[in-house]
C-alpha cells in the first residue's frame, strides 16, 4: 500500500527469537460452503449488533446467507491440518491460514470443505513487544481566530466545497456511524485534541502490532474528519460516531493485507456502521509475481474492490482515496478505488487545481473514476505528536469529503444512500463534463444540503417525535415542547434555518417549552423553514410549510 505521501513512524519494537526466523507462508483458503450454520439464519441478532440490523431494514436490505458465520469446525480442522488462522472471509467463504512449510497446503487441499488456496504472504514471524508511550500535553497551537465558529486553518477547506454553512447550521456528522480503516492510528488514544471526540470503539485485524502506535497515517487521516479545535483546526464531521480499524501491516507488502481489510469491512457491517474511510490502496507487493496490471482495474479482480461493492450491497457507504500514482509511471487509481459503487475520491489544493500526484482513471472497462475530488494537497491535519501540520495526499482528500458526506446525511439519516451518493455527485462542479482527472469534480455543500432539506417530509401544523413535538401556535410562531427530559432542559438546543439550509437562528431551552417567533421578513423570503432539534444524543430535522 502506498500511504498516500505521510511519512510515518513505527513506534514499536520488533524482536525476532530464535526460533521463529523460519520463512512461513500464508494462504487464502476458499471453502466450498461454511458448514452447518443454516439454523443461525432465524437468529440475526446472534452474528449482527441491532444496530447493524436496524440499518439494513433502513436501507432495504435482507439478512442472507452471506451473513452468517463460518463453521468454528472449519478452523478447527484447519488447525488439526497444520494451518493457524489468521484471518477469515464470511461473505466470500475464505480463511487464511498460516503454515511453516509452504508444502503443507497440499494437506490443506484435501480437506472435504475446501475447494482451492492461494498464496498471499511470505515472511517471518514477528514478535512485538508493546512501546511506551509519552504522556502528551496540550502543544501551542496557532493563535485562534476570536470568532466562536471560526474555521481557523480549515477555513479554505470548507469553502473549498462552500460547507461553511452546512456545519454552522448545525449539521456535523451527528447519528452517523464511521469507521475508519487504516494502517495504524499512532498516539489517537492520548492526543488531547481528540478528547472530546465520540470514540465508539476500535480494532485490529492485523496480527502484529499495535493499532495505537504501529503508523501515524491513520491518526492525520482521522484528525481531517473528527478534530473539533473551533477556530484553529474544524473536522468535516466532528460530530459523528467513530470506530478505528486497522488493516495494513506497514512492515510488508502481501496481498493477504487485503484480507485484513476485508475482515475490517465485514466487523464494520457487522456491527451497524454507515459510512466507512478507507485511504489505503494497493498495484504492487514485494512479491512482484502478484503485482497488479492496469488491466486488473477491472471492479471485479482485486479482493478489496469485490468486498467494497458488497459493503455498498450491504447498506454502508464506502470513500477510498484514489491513490498518489499520477505522477509516476502507474498514473492509475489504486483498488478498491475501481469499485462501481465505491466513492473514489482524487486530490486538489485548495485553489480547486488537481494535485500533480492525484491519480487518474478511468478503470480498465471504462467507467469512470475518480468520483470526485477533494482538498489534498496542504491538507491541515494533527500529527502524532498532537502538533498541526500540512499533508499531502489522497489519504486525506478521501476522509476530509467523506467527513462531509456524513455530515450531509445526518440532515437526514434515514435516506437512502443510493441518493446520498447521488445528490453529492449531481452538486459537483464538473457533473455535466467529467473527465478521468476530476471525475464529476468539486462538490458543492451548500448546494447538496439544499436537495436533502426539499426532500424531507413537510409538515403544516403540528408534529411529534419521540422526545419532542412541534405545533404552530400561530401564523407567526412555534411551540417546541419536550416530552421526555432525559437530561437537564439546557442539554436540548433547536438550530432554525430557511428553506435553503441557512441558520436563522438558536434557542436553548429554559424549560419545557420553547417558543420560537418567525419574523415577517423570513415568512416572505421562505415558503418552508427547517428546525433542528438537538438532544446529547440525537438529532432531528423537521420541515415545515409557511
Amino acid at each position: 500500500m502506498k500511504l498516500s505521501g505521510i511519512t510515518f513512524f513505527l513506534f514499536f519494537c520488533i524482536t525476532l527469537s530464535a526460533q521463529n526466523t523460519q520463512l512461513q507462508y500464508r494462504f487464502r483458503v476458499y471453502l466450498k460452503d461454511k458448514g452447518n450454520t443454516l439454523s443461525l439464519f432465524s437468529e440475526p441478532e446472534k452474528f449482527l449488533t441491532p444496530k447493524a440490523i436496524e440499518r439494513k431494514k433502513q436501507q432495504q436490505v435482507k439478512i442472507d446467507q452471506s451473513d452468517l458465520p463460518i463453521s468454528p469446525d472449519y478452523f478447527n480442522q484447519l488447525k488439526n491440518a497444520g494451518g493457524k488462522p489468521v484471518s477469515y472471509s464470511k461473505w466470500f467463504k475464505t480463511i487464511v491460514i498460516q503454515l511453516r512449510d509452504s508444502s503443507q497446503i497440499n494437506a490443506i487441499l484435501q480437506l472435504p470443505f475446501v475447494d482451492s488456496a492461494r498464496y498471499v504472504w511470505r515472511g517471518i514471524e514477528r514478535n512485538y513487544r508493546n512501546p511506551v508511550r509519552p504522556r502528551l500535553g496540550w502543544p501551542d497551537c496557532p493563535e485562534e481566530s476570536g470568532e466562536e465558529n471560526g474555521f481557523g486553518l480549515t477555513e479554505k477547506q470548507f469553502a473549498l466545497h462552500n460547507a461553511q454553512q452546512m456545519v454552522l447550521s448545525g449539521f456535523t456528522g451527528k447519528g452517523i456511524n464511521v469507521a475508519v480503516i487504516d494502517a495504524g492510528f499512532t498516539n489517537a488514544d492520548v492526543i488531547p485534541q481528540f478528547g472530546d471526540v465520540n470514540l465508539a470503539g476500535f480494532r485490529s485485524f492485523v496480527p502484529e502490532g499495535d493499532i495505537f502506535a504501529s503508523s501515524d497515517h491513520g491518526t492525520k487521516v482521522f484528525s481531517t474528519m473528527a478534530a473539533n479545535l473551533p477556530g484553529v483546526m474544524v473536522g468535516s464531521a466532528p460530530s459523528a460516531r467513530y470506530y478505528l480499524l486497522r488493516s495494513e501491516d506497514v512492515v510488508s507488502e502481501f496481498p493477504v493485507e487485503e484480507d485484513y481489510w476485508v475482515r475490517a469491512v465485514e466487523y464494520a457491517d457487522s456491527i451497524g456502521i454507515d459510512l466507512i474511510n478507507s485511504s489505503l490502496g494497493y498495484t504492487a507487493f514485494d512479491d512482484t509475481t502478484l503485482n497488479y496490471k492496469p488491466e486488473s482495474l477491472d471492479g471485479k479482480t482485486s479482493f478489496m474492490t469485490l468486498a467494497a461493492d458488497r459493503a455498498y450491497e450491504k447498506g454502508m457507504i464506502l470513500v477510498t482515496s484514489a491513490g498518489n500514482e499520477g505522477n509516476k509511471p502507474w498514473q492509475k487509481i489504486s483498488a478498491p478505488g475501481d469499485a462501481q459503487h465505491a466513492l473514489t475520491v482524487g486530490a486538489v489544493g485548495t485553489d480547486s487545481l488537481i494535485a500533480s500526484f492525484s491519480s487518474k482513471g478511468f478503470t480498465a472497462d471504462n467507467r469512470l473514476k475518480p468520483d470526485i475530488v477533494s482538498a489534498g494537497k496542504n491538507t491541515v491535519t494533527i500529527s502524532n505528536n498532537g502538533l498541526l501540520d500540512f499533508t499531502n495526499g489522497t489519504s486525506l482528500s478521501s476522509p476530509f469529503v467523506a467527513g462531509l458526506v456524513a455530515s450531509l446525511w445526518s440532515v437526514n439519516p434515514s435516506m437512502n444512500r443510493a441518493e446520498v451518493l447521488d445528490i453529492v455527485k449531481r452538486s459537483s462542479d464538473r457533473y455535466n463534463h467529467p473527465d478521468s482527472v476530476y471525475g464529476y469534480g468539486i462538490p458543492d455543500f451548500r448546494k447538496a444540503v439544499r436537495v436533502v432539506l426539499s426532500k424531507l417530509e413537510t409538515h403544516e401544523k403540528l408534529v411529534a417525535e419521540d422526545c419532542f413535538s412541534i405545533s404552530r401556535t400561530a401564523k407567526n410562531s412555534f411551540e417546541i415542547t419536550i416530552t421526555e427530559p432525559d437530561f437537564s432542559f439546557d442539554a436540548y438546543t433547536v438550530n432554525v434555518l430557511d428553506e435553503s439550509g441557512n441558520l436563522i437562528a438558536k434557542h436553548e431551552f429554559e424549560n419545557e417549552k420553547l417558543t420560537v417567533p418567525v419574523q415577517q421578513e423570513v415568512k416572505k423570503a421562505n415558503q418552508f423553514i427547517h428546525f433542528v432539534f438537538k438532544s446529547p444524543f440525537t438529532q432531528k430535522t423537521v420541515r415545515f410549510k409557511l
